[in-house]
């Protein structure tokens, strides 16, 4: 993108498109964005990507294509997201908000701009709990019970024209230096990076306190952490939770230490 260019709310959204298997397929999804105003396309760890395979299907949208970034694993590709929505037919064990697509998108425009990815499954078998895991929300496209499933393209195409109708008209905003683009730098949020240093704060509290064992029940410490994603924090709240954290962790390390030293002089010989 040029140092000015035509910045709308569209930018905050990036479609991230996890372990996708056909090349072809990422061709027509960079198409669907293009068709609609989007420029923000990631693939984690594809199979066998193919750059002209997909130019073909993608037609026109060679500009979505050449922008688009690859990551190795989808902690990378979340990084500095603000907000992540995962789009699948089933909850996952976690309670992230669980809505159809209609219910997602209402009040979309009264929401604080976010750098949101909208993350797709691979083709055969849609997102794993691992991914599921990460996601505030977790969004079904209404169909046919007898028909349950959309193809890749069509169900990235249907999110995004959900998106461009709620924004209407206010999808054209004046062209203004990127770099100084209000909706990017003024919102406070703190990216998924940053909460998954409060996640690792947080597992071992979790182990070395004795919540998260072998005997607990599994989905406890990842319904934990998917709360705090939840509670849409501001910068600020999530490193005073850090620093809250850290000190908890530090002072049940500091009290298993001194009594693990006891424990030593008395058996001692």
């Amino acid at each position: 993108m040029n140092s000015t260019a035509t910045v709308t709310p569209l930018d905050d959204f990036h479609v991230i498109l996890v372990e996708p298997q056909e090349s072809r397929n990422v061709g027509s999804v960079a198409r669907a964005m293009q068709n609609l105003g989007f420029r923000h396309l990631h693939l984690v760890a594809p199979r066998g990507y193919d750059r002209e395979k997909a130019g073909v299907t993608a037609v026109w949208a060679t500009a979505v294509l050449d922008g688009l970034r690859i990551h190795d694993t989808f902690a990378d590709a979340l990084s500095d997201m603000e907000e992540v929505v995962g789009l699948s037919e089933r909850e996952g064990r976690n309670p992230a908000y669980f809505v159809t697509l209609p219910q997602w998108s209402v009040g979309l425009v009264e929401r604080e701009p976010r750098r949101t990815a909208l993350v797709f499954g691979p083709e055969d078998n849609g997102l794993r709990q691992e991914h599921l895991n990460q996601c505030s929300w977790v969004v079904r496209i209404p169909s046919a019970a007898e028909n349950p499933s959309f193809n890749l393209a069509q169900s990235v195409l249907l999110v995004l024209y959900k998106i461009t109708e709620s924004y209407g008209d206010a999808v054209s905003l004046p062209a203004v230096p990127v770099h100084a683009d209000p909706r990017r730098r003024t919102t406070g949020v703190p990216t998924w990076n940053s909460l998954a240093q409060l996640d690792r704060v947080l597992d071992d509290i979790m182990a070395d306190s004795g919540f998260a064992s072998d005997r607990s029940p599994k989905p406890g410490p990842e319904m934990v952490k998917n709360l705090f994603r939840r509670l849409r924090l501001n910068t600020h709240e999530a490193g005073l939770l850090l620093s809250l954290f850290g000190q908890v962790r530090t002072a049940l390390r500091d009290r298993r230490e001194t009594a693990k030293s006891a424990l030593d002089v008395l058996l001692a010989p």
